[in-house]
């Protein structure tokens, strides 16, 4: 049984207040961190990160999506898809299992900030229309930038969403932007929301997985 833990940090510091209150939650074989600094994870694990270019002019140290385990990593991408937004794409194998960490663009990125050439859910649609995954001994977990059932957003965006994870197990519904979605051949016990307190505009989302 692995006990797997997904966060968005919103970028706070190990010597913060907001992230000495991470690094006291960070309890898990696995972890998940969007929006954050590695250096505010475990330094008795393993760590793989997204590319630190994500297309804003970013504070040294900062990633969109970092995932973390116990255990060593092998079989290491950053990319994802050559089509989707760079900086938000980490997958590796750990335990047997690939993990997949996603910080899918919010609607309104590159739109009134940042290069300011999008319209409002154009890179979210970008990074989830060219992205498919194998059905096998698979985590895809992170920060999804949309609620699970659908809520305010365009038709369009859900439905690629659900397209992006169809035949795989949603573990999240009714629980906010952060979410896990497992394969077939595991099976998830304790899932459970778990409050940030006001030190994160996500709340975290922790579970234990096994092999069915």
């Amino acid at each position: 049984m692995l006990n797997i833990s997904c966060w968005n940090s919103d970028w706070a510091t190990p010597t913060s207040k907001r992230g000495r209150f991470f690094i006291n939650k960070f309890d898990s074989d696995i972890i998940c961190l969007t929006e954050g600094y590695e250096t505010l994870l475990p330094h008795d694990g393993y760590i793989i990160s997204s590319h630190e270019d994500y297309g804003y002019k970013s504070k040294k140290g900062r990633r969109k999506v970092i995932l973390w385990s116990k255990n060593k990593w092998t079989n290491i991408d950053q990319i994802g898809s050559k089509e989707i937004p760079t900086g938000r794409f980490i997958s590796g194998v750990t335990n047997g299992i690939r993990i997949i960490g996603l910080c899918i663009p919010w609607r309104f990125a590159h739109v009134s900030t940042g290069r300011k050439d999008r319209k409002p859910w154009e890179d979210h649609l970008s990074f989830i229309q060219n992205l498919s995954f194998s059905n096998e001994k698979t985590i895809i977990l992170g920060d999804f930038n949309q609620n699970f059932p659908k809520k305010n957003q365009p038709e369009i965006v859900f439905s690629s969403l659900k397209n992006m994870i169809n035949g795989f197990n949603l573990l999240t519904t009714n629980m906010g932007l952060i979410h896990i979605v497992i394969s077939n051949d595991l099976k998830a016990e304790s899932v459970k929301k778990i409050s940030t307190e006001n030190n994160s505009d996500h709340d975290g989302i922790n579970c234990s997985i096994k092999f069915a």
